[in-house]
């Protein structure tokens, strides 16, 4: 009995009330498991947004460097065909000084057409190979 009395303000606790404390611990429960989904989800849906904007990024720069790598190939086509221009251009010009000189213009009809000053004699020689 001395033990009855030491412990006298603890009472059994009554069913309807254990019951109460079993559902509102099953409440908080199925509560916390509810957010523990819904944080999952919102990660994962997070995760799948940012891995879509990282490929829209990526594949927006492996576009841009395919075109700039096509634009520098055009770019070196079109200064190469300058470049063979240029140089057309200045044999061109070359040319056109040679020929408004008098005794260049006379060594090219020797030369290819055979014309020769009057009274002088051609002799064709055969080529030495």
């Amino acid at each position: 009995m001395a033990e009855r009395n030491a412990q006298s303000n603890i009472r059994p606790l009554n069913a309807n009330i254990a019951q109460q404390i079993a559902a509102t611990e099953a409440r908080r429960h199925a509560k916390t498991k509810h957010y523990t989904r819904l944080h999952r989800q919102r990660r994962k849906r997070i995760v799948w947004v940012g891995l879509a904007i990282t490929a829209i990024f990526a594949f927006q720069l492996i576009l841009g460097q395919v075109r700039l790598h096509a634009a520098n190939q055009v770019l070196t086509k079109s200064q190469n065909s300058y470049q063979a221009v240029a140089k057309d251009h200045q044999s061109l010009k070359k040319n056109v000084d040679q020929l408004n000189d008098p005794n260049y213009l006379q060594q090219i009809l020797r030369d290819k057409y055979g014309y020769s000053r009057q009274g002088e004699i051609v002799y064709n020689l055969p080529d030495q190979k």
